[in-house]
């Protein structure tokens, strides 16, 4: 009897906690479709003759909100591609083939530090961030016949994800990421289509008004990327009644111009190979302590931790890499 009665009220509690739980659930998410509301009923969405999205809206969260939507209208199943790699979690769409390309993406925290990142913002910088989430999940809300593959909820510390470097491009041998991958298929190298360079690059030009015919300053962007796949470039024209006014193209998934101009001036990024990151080869040898490091004349120890990557149509295992 005394068991029975505890088992009660240990289902008494759950239901309770369970009740409570979805009532705050519940509130949660009101909240966030009212707020979604607010932002639709804000900003309106003009197409030109080419379909380039003109974006009105009160508040700069009104465009931002509204450049996503767009965007998800145009190519969402390149947006949520380009999102499952950066998030590592490729290898839950495509299985064991894109495993090292997870592990490389785990390895680099890029989701924790976008996570700590979002939660040091401003208040202002937060509500644009949310506005990003928002316009996404919003095209998901009224669009049930568009089936993601994997994200079904974008979150707002999204945006801030950067991609894991290239191994290749910190000076990290071929042979050497064989070996840190091993037993794993490693992604094969791009294969140029005929008449592309596997090279990338760009350029862009300023020319003053005393040297155009015009009398006019002149900037020309000309990156080199292609139509399709990842990093796909997205024009639109952004306005604002807090004072935004500017056209030029986005980075597909991004909120915000890279490349563009406004009534005052025009900007842009070109590629290069700046050596910007060093790679140092660490030793471990102490028997004792295997986290320990050589670090001058005496050790330091390297940081541990675990990390789950689903694989599609493969058994939990457990594997351990050290990096």
């Amino acid at each position: 009897m005394e068991f029975t009665l505890r088992l009660q009220t240990s289902k008494t509690v759950i239901t309770v906690f369970i009740f409570a739980f979805l009532i705050l659930f519940s509130g949660k998410t009101l909240a966030a479709n009212k707020t979604a509301d607010n932002l639709a009923r804000s900003v309106t969405i003009y197409r030109d003759a080419f379909g380039v999205p003109h974006i009105y809206g009160r508040t700069d969260e009104s465009v931002v909100f509204g450049l996503m939507y767009a965007q998800s209208e145009d190519n969402f199943w390149q947006l949520e591609e380009d999102y499952i790699n950066k998030l590592g979690r490729a290898a839950e769409v495509y299985g064991n083939a894109r495993l090292a390309g997870d592990l490389m993406t785990r390895l680099f925290e890029t989701s924790r530090r976008a996570q700590d990142e979002y939660k040091s913002l401003s208040p202002q910088m937060r509500k644009l961030c949310d506005a990003y989430a928002a316009g996404l999940n919003y095209y998901l809300e009224r669009h049930p016949e568009v089936r993601p593959r994997l994200i079904n909820r974008f979150e707002p510390w999204f945006v801030l994800i950067t991609g894991a470097p290239q191994l290749a491009s910190l000076g990290i041998t071929t042979q050497e990421i064989r070996t840190l991958f091993k037993n794993l298929p490693a992604a094969p190298p791009p294969t140029p289509t005929p008449g592309e360079s596997v090279e990338e690059g760009s350029n862009m030009w300023a020319i003053s008004p005393q040297k155009s015919a015009s009398g006019h300053a002149m900037l020309f962007i000309n990156p080199h990327v292609g139509f399709f796949g990842g990093g796909q470039r997205y024009e639109a024209h952004l306005h604002s009644k807090q004072g935004l006014n500017i056209s030029g193209f986005a980075m597909l998934g991004s909120p915000y111009i890279w490349s563009g101009h406004n009534e005052f001036l025009g900007w842009s990024h070109t590629n290069t190979g700046a050596d910007s990151t060093d790679v140092f080869i660490e030793t471990f040898d102490n028997p004792q302590n295997p986290l320990a490091y050589r670090y001058g004349n005496g050790y330091r120890n390297a940081v541990e931790w675990t990390d789950e990557i689903p694989v599609k149509n493969q058994e939990k295992t457990e594997m351990k890499r050290r990096f």
